[in-house]
């Protein structure tokens, strides 16, 4: 009868634990019993674990023999705790402050805020007992065990840190990206143009590695699911024009660190930019064009490094000509870009893209948006580019500094035009008598630098794709300063499309 009573009233709830029992909180915060040695509670034990189970009262009442405990099988759930006292889950919080936490806890990761440990604590340093002495062996004995537990701890912290966490670095990846975007309006403009910048990777198909520049999204197509990647020419061809190798493996890596194959649709050495195609559906960004370039612009220059890292450079559309430069519609930037960043888009404080950076030796240049725009339109609807061919390298004297302009006026009457500075052999130019050192004007158009005049010669290239004419009159007025006259000529420009430019490079 009274083995009923004890039952009845146990079947509200399960009955606290005795005393001395060997039980100990299991990792799920309920109590599970210690195995004995001594026999036959193992099947009682495991009853008692389910939380709120019934507990056999002629056990509860027997006292526990004086045996070796064995652990419970639960590995998480700590040191058994000593005979007669429990261990509760602020004995076990305690333990873990006090010690400085486990390797378990600093490196075990949670799934919510409460159920992240604690990070390790360090112990206090040891204090002096009253009428103890500092140099005392005793105190000396805490110093070296707490010194002991400072390493250990300390090993701890260093395999629980994660090094990928941008929140915990304290030194920029690049401090020169750091430098180039200082304000909060840069920052937040750089960000949203940065959606449309990607990597991109030529290789062999042995893996080897051949060329690694930036590309920017121009185009997407919603409809067929894919996307246009402007970048620079030189990711699959040399400055000849010769494909580095034709089995070349193109790879874009995206912003979101996703790699897709790209095919090449176009390129064109004379302006240094190629166009891919992704096939996917991405989520990616077109950025705003700008409709200019101009000389003493405050640019930036984003490019993507090997990790798909945002790399900037803050500098200037220079004033200066390069006499190295073998491009007439080339302009030069005040900074310096890094590797890699070849192709990558050259943007405005409003965050419009106006030209596309190219890493030509011996300095950094740029192709401005308005020939690229040009480009693009002849590929869209001739997939190809006609471009001119002057036969001359050239120099404007808006660029000149303000001492030479002087003397050109003064003593020549000449206030605008371009400086010839080479004339190709066997050229027009050559053959008109043109040579280095004259200054012509172009009457036909009102260009006063070197960009705009290629614009307006580019413009006539579409006359060429149309069918129309081979060739285009130019009125030219030519400044002989050697001989001090100058003379009005007819110069019958010739245009050339890329693809011939292709068929020539494969039969040579």
């Amino acid at each position: 009868m009274a083995r009923k009573k004890v039952r009845s009233s146990t079947a509200t709830g399960a009955a606290p634990p005795p005393a001395g029992t060997g039980e100990a909180p299991a990792a799920s915060g309920r109590w599970t019993r210690s195995s004995d040695s001594a026999g036959g509670q193992g099947s009682h034990g495991g009853e008692g674990s389910g939380g709120g189970g019934r507990e056999d009262p002629v056990l509860a009442g027997v006292a526990p023999r004086k045996s070796k405990r064995i652990a419970a099988a639960s590995s998480s759930s700590g040191p058994v705790a000593k005979k007669g006292k429990k261990t509760t889950a602020e004995d076990e919080e305690g333990r873990r402050r006090r010690d400085g936490g486990t390797a378990a806890s600093a490196t075990v990761s949670s799934t919510s805020l409460a159920s992240r440990p604690l990070p390790p604590r360090y112990p206090d340093y040891p204090s002096l007992q009253p009428g103890q002495h500092v140099l005392s062996k005793k105190h000396g004995n805490a110093v070296s065990k707490w010194m002991s537990k400072c390493s250990k701890i300390s090993k701890l912290c260093q395999q629980a840190r994660r090094k990928d966490i941008p929140t915990l670095k304290d030194n920029p990846k690049d401090p020169l990206t750091a430098d180039a975007v200082v304000t909060s309006q840069d920052k937040a403009m750089v960000g949203r143009v940065a959606c449309s910048v990607v990597g991109v990777t030529s290789k062999k198909h042995d893996e080897e590695l051949v060329s690694q520049c930036t590309g920017i999204v121009v185009g997407l197509d919603g409809v067929n699911k894919c996307a246009k990647i402007l970048t620079a020419a030189s990711l699959v061809c040399d400055y000849d024009g010769q494909f580095h190798d034709p089995t070349l493996m193109l790879s874009v890596h995206l912003p979101n660190k996703i790699v897709t194959e790209g095919r090449l649709l176009h390129f064109n050495v004379h302006y240094g930019v190629a166009l891919l195609e992704i096939m996917g559906d991405f989520q990616l960004q077109v950025p705003s064009f700008g409709s200019r370039t101009d000389y003493g612009d405050d640019v930036f220059v984003l490019a993507r490094d090997e990790n798909m890292s945002l790399m900037v450079r803050h500098g200037k559309i220079s004033w200066h000509h390069h006499p190295m430069l073998c491009s007439n519609h080339c302009m030069l930037l005040s900074c310096d870009i890094p590797q890699g960043a070849s192709g990558g888009p050259v943007i405005d404080h409003d965050g419009n893209f106006i030209a596309i950076a190219l890493d030509d030796s011996p300095t950094a240049v740029v192709t401005p948006v308005s020939m690229i725009r040009t480009c693009l339109d002849m590929w869209l609807q001739f997939s190809r580019v006609a471009r001119p061919i002057l036969g001359m390298q050239l120099e404007a004297v808006e660029l000149l500094d303000v001492s030479r302009q002087e003397e050109l006026r003064r003593d020549y009457n000449i206030t605008d035009g371009f400086i010839v500075k080479e004339v190709d052999i066997d050229s027009t130019a050559e053959t008109l008598g043109i040579r280095r050192g004259d200054v012509i004007v172009f009457h036909d158009s009102d260009s006063s630098t070197l960009p705009q005049l290629e614009d307006y010669l580019l413009s006539l290239g579409w006359g060429y794709l149309e069918g129309i004419s081979l060739t285009t009159d130019l009125r030219v007025q030519v400044h002989n300063l050697m001989d001090s006259y100058s003379e009005s000529i007819t110069f019958p420009l010739q245009l050339i499309d890329d693809v011939e430019l292709k068929r020539g490079a494969a039969e040579d």
